[in-house]
């Protein structure tokens, strides 16, 4: 059964390359505009810059999961899951991770080439992208539960980012703080310590959460 969720996943995937490439995009594109507005003073790029990355983060990952489960809602796999041999934790924390990898990891891998683009320093690049690295599991993970807690909901585009937008934010000031402690020379492995912590905590707790919060919005 795992094999062929598995199996089933990649397919998915890549049959629609769009839900690959439309994240990358749209992180690149929101990027690119913000040299435009600042124009040329470098000095206020260079200090926003890393907020930028972020911030262009947490709207890739609320763009790929704020309709994760509307298809299977409509055709049935939900209770598919529900009702499988299978462990349905398991298989819930393995779509997590592959949402995670076809979304949030092809950004990431383009971290040096965004570092180049915009003349990073190399300390700064390795910093954002140890918390992008930490941070984005933690973003997916909450985005697909805003998701799953508006399954069935009209208006769940708008429902889902005001839900999961405030738990987003420990996860962005503990990664903003450690991008500005490592520009100022200032040590940084507690906030490092503290997204390992929340990462930790979160990714195995989430597939009994959605599990829950499905058969919820099953019964109702």
């Amino acid at each position: 059964m795992i094999k062929n969720l598995i199996k089933k996943e990649l397919i998915l995937y890549f049959r629609n390359l769009n839900n690959v490439f439309l994240p990358l995009i749209f992180f690149f594109l929101i990027i690119s505009i913000f040299p435009l507005v600042l124009g040329p003073d470098k000095l206020l790029f260079d200090n926003i810059i890393p907020g930028v990355i972020w911030i262009t983060a947490i709207l890739t990952t609320l763009l790929s999961s704020n309709n994760f489960f509307r298809d299977d809602y409509n055709n049935g796999v939900i209770e598919m899951y529900l009702t499988s041999s299978t462990g349905v934790e398991l298989i819930l924390f393995l779509r997590i991770i592959a949402c995670w990898l076809f979304t949030c990891l092809p950004i990431i891998l383009f971290m040096p080439l965004v570092s180049l683009l915009f003349d990073i320093s190399f300390e700064d690049s390795f910093v954002i992208l140890i918390t992008l690295l930490m941070g984005t599991p933690i973003l997916i993970s909450i985005g697909i539960f805003g998701s799953a807690l508006t399954l069935g909901l009209a208006r769940n585009n708008i429902l889902t980012p005001i839900i999961v937008i405030p738990f987003y934010i420990p996860v962005l000031i503990f990664s903003a703080s450690a991008i500005d402690s490592v520009s100022l020379g200032l040590p940084y492995d507690m906030q490092l310590f503290i997204l390992m912590a929340l990462l930790f905590l979160i990714l195995p707790i989430m597939p009994y959460l959605l599990k829950y919060t499905l058969e919820l919005s099953i019964n109702n």
